[in-house]
């Protein structure tokens, strides 16, 4: 049985603002969506990723609405 010993979330962070273009290579592996003044990222994360993201996030000063896990269409 081949399992990836590293747990990965599928997860939806919410970020305010419509973020332009540039930042889809500071949140590299995810994928941007703009809607309504907000921006959503969506990717699999590990929870040393999902950190990193956080982080990002708020050392660039972009205020993090919500984070959820993704739910599987």
């Amino acid at each position: 049985m081949d399992e990836d010993p590293i747990k990965r979330t599928s997860y939806r962070i919410v970020l305010r603002g419509e973020l332009g273009d540039d930042f889809e290579l500071l949140f590299e592996g995810m994928r941007l969506e703009r809607a309504r003044g907000t921006t959503v990222l969506t990717g699999r994360l590990d929870q040393a990723q999902l950190g990193g993201v956080i982080s990002r996030a708020q050392d660039l000063g972009i205020e993090l609405v919500s984070i959820e896990p993704a739910t599987k269409a």
